[in-house]
């Protein structure tokens, strides 16, 4: 085992003994076995725990896990050299190696940058303000001000 997928190991194997960890590869290398609606994922992630029920083991060549797709069990092969993050899925500390990282997926890493362009969310107007929305939909209705809201829940005193 070289001495990248050696930190790997040792790096999944602290963070599991320690709870949850989330494992993000690239799934489009020949070695990696998933199934064929993620074999194109360049980023799949995937979070392991060592309770797991289904077979789980961690050995030098990789992570053998029978995992569920859609609810479907699925035995997956993931070797070392297919990861380029391990993180623990709450905090967020974890370690990417850049040298497994796909090199035609772009991360905008905005924490480091100064060249960062900010992007508007799509869905939203500039100045969106959920209550003037809300008017509007009421008055083009015929109603002047929203129903009170009620719910079978009620304070006795």
């Amino acid at each position: 085992m070289d001495s990248e997928n050696k930190n790997k190991y040792d790096f999944l194997i602290q963070l599991l003994s320690e709870g949850d960890a989330m494992v993000s590869l690239d799934a489009r290398l020949p070695n990696v076995d998933v199934p064929v609606s993620h074999k194109g994922n360049a980023a799949l992630s995937l979070v392991f725990n060592l309770n797991f029920k289904r077979p789980f083991d961690v050995q030098e060549g990789g992570i053998y896990a029978t995992l569920a797709f859609g609810g479907r069990p699925y035995k997956c092969v993931i070797p070392f050299e297919a990861i380029w993050s391990i993180h623990e899925p709450e905090s967020k500390k974890g370690q990417v190696w850049e040298e497994s990282f796909p090199k035609d997926l772009e991360l905008k890493i905005k924490a480091n940058t100064k060249e960062v362009d900010p992007e508007p969310e799509p869905y939203l107007e500039q100045n969106y303000n959920p209550e003037i929305s809300q008017l509007k939909i009421l008055k083009e209705k015929g109603q002047s001000r929203p129903k009170r809201d009620r719910s079978h829940l009620r304070v006795i005193k």
